[in-house]
């Protein structure tokens, strides 16, 4: 697979397609889905899907345009935070 690697102190989710790789940063690897369905937006910003089997590789979750899990009272220590972006080549 042909990746193209961006790492930062900052991510920006909105850069993002669907079948990116998404790297936590408990160091778990994550695919981007999409951004939350607008029924849904009420909450997160964007979907992602654990590919770790620890998480179970059906379950999913949302984190904000930054990457965070929470938008408020987050917890560095043990928050799954995006922390790198492994974009799929074209």
């Amino acid at each position: 697979m042909n990746t193209q690697t961006k790492t930062s102190t900052k991510v920006d989710l909105n850069q993002c397609k669907a079948g990116d790789i998404l790297i936590t940063s408990q160091g778990i690897k994550v695919e981007y889905v999409s951004k939350t369905p607008w029924r849904n937006y009420t909450y997160l910003d964007h979907v992602i899907k654990y590919l770790d089997p620890i998480y179970g590789e059906s379950n999913y979750g949302t984190r904000t345009n930054d990457g965070f899990v929470f938008q408020f009272n987050r917890i560095p220590e043990t928050d799954n935070d995006i922390v790198e972006i492994i974009f799929k080549k074209k």
